[in-house]
């Protein structure tokens, strides 16, 4: 059964948008995300190439030759067709096509089409580029049938992964060389931001208002909460008054 995807708002894509553009590293995973949630529809675009084109021009993401295949192979797995891949680094559909060939048969999973609705590869049309816009009609992949963790300890582990790397990069802040390598590390500032974003979505989750807690513990969070928004607070309006 084809899934309905729900769509960011103008400003979310916008800042994904700007995400893609300073990206220095990861900068195919953000391509992935930009593309399934279709944020050139949120924008205002045609299609997505017509967003590539008048998004990033000559940026667009350029790939080693030693690289090309696993990350071609990677977008083609999330859900990119052929030219969707194309239109994002550049590389022309020969060449995509090419890639994907030396590709065990097999790791080409679902595609997304550009009504937000995922579907199986059509095995006699692999050259056909429903994504893109080509005429085909597709058929809907089978829902997969996967047995999954209770969610809570799958939680409990996440959060114990989250404090981990947290806590490595708070060693990094503290190391003596930090300051000195600032315009190294501030290139995963995009990184950075799109953990921060996620991790207040999920807080915002929580619904910890509701939650049935002590006074204690409530008025703990509370300063906590506040705390972390005031330094963001001052860190945005300092950006703003530098220029």
């Amino acid at each position: 059964m084809a899934t309905e995807l729900a769509l960011p708002t103008e400003q979310q894509a916008r800042t994904l948008t700007d995400r893609i553009k300073v990206a220095v590293e990861g900068t195919w995973l953000l391509i992935q995300e930009a593309y399934t949630s279709r944020v050139w529809a949120v924008l205002g675009y045609e299609s997505w190439d017509t967003y590539c084109s008048a998004e990033f021009g000559t940026s667009r993401l350029r790939l080693p030759r030693e690289e090309r295949q696993e990350v071609v192979a990677s977008l083609r797995e999330s859900g990119l067709s052929i030219r969707a891949i194309a239109a994002a680094t550049g590389a022309g559909v020969g060449t995509v096509h090419r890639e994907l060939a030396t590709v065990p048969d097999g790791t080409v999973g679902p595609v997304q089409g550009v009504n937000g609705k995922t579907y199986a590869p059509h095995p006699a049309q692999q050259d056909a580029d429903p994504i893109a816009g080509d005429d085909w009609t597709p058929e809907p992949a089978p829902e997969p049938k996967v047995k999954r963790r209770p969610l809570p300890e799958a939680f409990t582990d996440a959060a114990r992964d989250l404090t981990r790397a947290t806590e490595r990069l708070e060693r990094l802040g503290a190391d003596d060389r930090f300051s000195r390598n600032q315009d190294a590390t501030r290139r995963q500032v995009p990184d950075l931001l799109g953990a921060l974003e996620r991790t207040t979505t999920l807080v915002t989750a929580l619904d910890l208002p509701a939650a049935d807690a002590s006074e204690e513990a409530r008025r703990w969070w509370a300063t906590s909460l506040h705390k972390i928004a005031d330094a963001l607070h001052g860190v945005a309006t300092s950006i703003e008054q530098e220029h």
